[in-house]
């Protein structure tokens, strides 16, 4: 199926909405309000266009953030909640998902 520019337009302001509020760790809903559009379209429009769903998109926008604070030598707590995550455990699982490290593993490389 072919992408209409009004729906290229809806994707590259989600991903601007993402890209800037990322540490708030928005949810679908939010971004769907924000776009004027229902969950479920939202979802299945960014997930064709962009190849993985918002909320992965979140998670990988996160997941650099925290590394590059890691990177900095801060510590997993100060990372963690820099990146907008509510505790360590969080920033140690999403590590494992998306990089297949722990935070300290990345931290010593």
């Amino acid at each position: 199926m072919m992408m209409n520019r009004s729906d290229y337009e809806r994707i590259a302001a989600a991903i601007q909405y993402l890209e800037t509020n990322y540490r708030d760790q928005p949810e679908l809903d939010d971004l769907a309000a924000h776009l004027h559009l229902s969950p479920f379209h939202l979802q299945r429009l960014f997930t064709r266009w962009a190849g993985i769903s918002p909320k992965r998109f979140v998670q990988y926008l996160t997941a650099e953030h925290a590394k590059q604070r890691l990177a900095e030598s801060q510590s997993v707590l100060d990372a963690a909640y820099d990146a907008g995550l509510s505790s360590p455990s969080r920033l140690h699982d999403l590590l494992i998902a998306t990089e297949a490290v722990t935070p300290g593993e990345f931290k010593s490389q």
